[in-house]
Parts: C-alpha cells; sequence; structure tokens
C-alpha cells in the first residue's frame, strides 16, 4: 500500500517537474494570458487587446483655399466722358482733347462769325487728279488738314468701283450769305428752315462750309442734293467705311431733333478716327459726341 502511493506521487513529481521544464525551456505563458495558479492568487484569466497601429498614407496634407478678395470696382465720375456715357448705356469714350480744331462745333446755336481757315488745299472734284494744291483755283476748295484723308477717303471709293463727286466744301461767310438768300427764296422760307423747323441752309456763321471741315460727296453732279442720294450705291460706300478715314455722317436721318438739320446723306464731316468709329459705332452726331466732354 505505501509502496503504491510512493510510486504514485513519484509520478506526479515526474508531472510536474516536465511541466516547469517546458515552461523553463519556452519561456513560460505568454503575456497575454494568466494561467491560473500561479502568483496572481488564481484569479481568472485577463485577455489583453494591443492597439492597432496607426494608417499611414501618402496624401499630402490639403491646403487651406483662399477666398479672394471681392473686385470693388471704382466708382466713375459722373460728370466724366466715361461717367456722362455709362448713364446713356455707352462705352467708354475716346480719350481726346474736344478743343482740338477738329471738334470745332458749329450750328445754328454755335456761330463761328465770319471765320476763315488759315491755310485752304484744292482737289480735283473727280479725283481724277489726285494731288493737293494750295494755291486758288477753280477747283473745290477745304481745310488742308483735312486734304489728304479727303482724297484717301474718295479714291477709296473709287477703287471699289463707284463714281465720286466732290460737290461742295469751304463757302466764305460771304458765300453762305448768298446761299443762304438764294435756297430761302428757292424754297419760299425766310429762316432757312422746313415746315419740320429743320435747316433746309444755315445762316452766315453757321455752316460747316465756312468751317471748312466737311464736303458734300456724291456720286455725280446734281444740281439738287436731297435724301434721294441715299440709295445710290456711292452713298452706301461712303457711309459704311466713312468712320476709317476719319469721316461721319454729319446729319443722318432720325437726328434732325438734335442737329436742327434736315437729313443730308450727302454732307461728311471731318472728325479723326477715334471720334469718328465711336461716333459711327453708337449711331452719335457731332452734338451728342461732344456733350459726352461736357460741350454744350
Amino acid at each position: 500500500m505505501k509502496r503504491g502511493l510512493r510510486i504514485s506521487f513519484g509520478i506526479i513529481l515526474l508531472l510536474l517537474f516536465g511541466v516547469y521544464a517546458y515552461f523553463s525551456i519556452t519561456g513560460g505563458p505568454t503575456a497575454a494570458t494568466v494561467v491560473p495558479g500561479t502568483s496572481d492568487g488564481g484569479q481568472a484569466p485577463v485577455s489583453v487587446t494591443e492597439a492597432p497601429a496607426p494608417v499611414v498614407t501618402d496624401t499630402a496634407p490639403i491646403a487651406a483655399v483662399e477666398t479672394p478678395e471681392p473686385t470693388v470696382e471704382p466708382t466713375l465720375d459722373p460728370n466724366s466722358p466715361a461717367g456722362r456715357a455709362a448713364a446713356l448705356g455707352l462705352p467708354t469714350p475716346p480719350d481726346i482733347d474736344v478743343t482740338s480744331w477738329e471738334f470745332t462745333l458749329v450750328n445754328g446755336d454755335h456761330s463761328i462769325g465770319e471765320y476763315a481757315p488759315e491755310q485752304l488745299a484744292y482737289l480735283d472734284q473727280t479725283l481724277t487728279y489726285t494731288d493737293v494744291q494750295t494755291t486758288p483755283s477753280d477747283r473745290i476748295a477745304v481745310d488742308a488738314r483735312i486734304a489728304d484723308a479727303l482724297v484717301a477717303f474718295g479714291l477709296g471709293c473709287k477703287d471699289a468701283g463707284l463714281p465720286v463727286y466732290l460737290s461742295s466744301g469751304y463757302r466764305s461767310y460771304k458765300d453762305q450769305q448768298a446761299n443762304f438768300i438764294r435756297v430761302c427764296n428757292n424754297n419760299g422760307v425766310s429762316d432757312g428752315k422746313d415746315s419740320n423747323g429743320h435747316y433746309i441752309t444755315m445762316p452766315a456763321g453757321c455752316s460747316e462750309h465756312q468751317l471748312a471741315l466737311c464736303c458734300d460727296i456724291t456720286d455725280i453732279y446734281r444740281p439738287i442734293k436731297n435724301a434721294e442720294i441715299e440709295k445710290t450705291e456711292t452713298f452706301q460706300w461712303l457711309k459704311e467705311h466713312c468712320a476709317a478715314f476719319g469721316f461721319v455722317v454729319r446729319f443722318p436721318s432720325g437726328k434732325e431733333d438734335v442737329t436742327n438739320v434736315m437729313y443730308e446723306p450727302f454732307h461728311f464731316r471731318y472728325v479723326g478716327t477715334e471720334a469718328a468709329n465711336y461716333m459711327m459705332q453708337n449711331g452719335l452726331v457731332l452734338e451728342e459726341f461732344l456733350a459726352l466732354y461736357g460741350v454744350e
């Protein structure tokens, strides 16, 4: 009996020794598990969960989007050319000096008295000869400062295959007096106006012909010039291309109440290319154009 107990006890010791030897070799139980019966006083096993490793990406940090500052439009001076134009829904007018000679305003309300140009130039009326003469002759006369532009204008029309006739240019104060009386007598009026109150001829001192910065241009010689001239191919070409040479249709249809002059589809006035392009593109006459600059 005693012998059997000794044998059983020996077997248990051997088993315990084997377990001890095993854990000695393997390093013992893992850190994640506490074996019952060890120094923790026999408490229940506690599972320890490791925290997940942070995820690393290659994405660069998103830069902050800057909100652009609102653009502050400059306030237009209502009394400036740009301000006056904007009030009428027009684009900014060209930066010009309206006191320059080509912008001289002459009409029924703006007389130039007995003004005479300093230098006249004389041109062939059909532009068969294109030379510009400076000594008086039977040719048509204009202010010498517009002579080259007028020749180029007329030749452009001729190059398009259309006839050109420079009908009427400069008239002196005395000549305009005589012209005014003649036209009034022919039309049974005394003030130079038609039944609508529009001038059909200007008093001396109030005509652009006396200024010499204009020219009546037709296709052929016409003893009477009227609205029918608008039907000619020559006028259609001149109207379409006049601004490129610095000229405008001075008394267009629909503007009679502004100019106080009847429709004249033959009267072309020189104002320079900048002003001419602006006026023709925006349908302005000289009075309206100069008003943008404060000229009344």
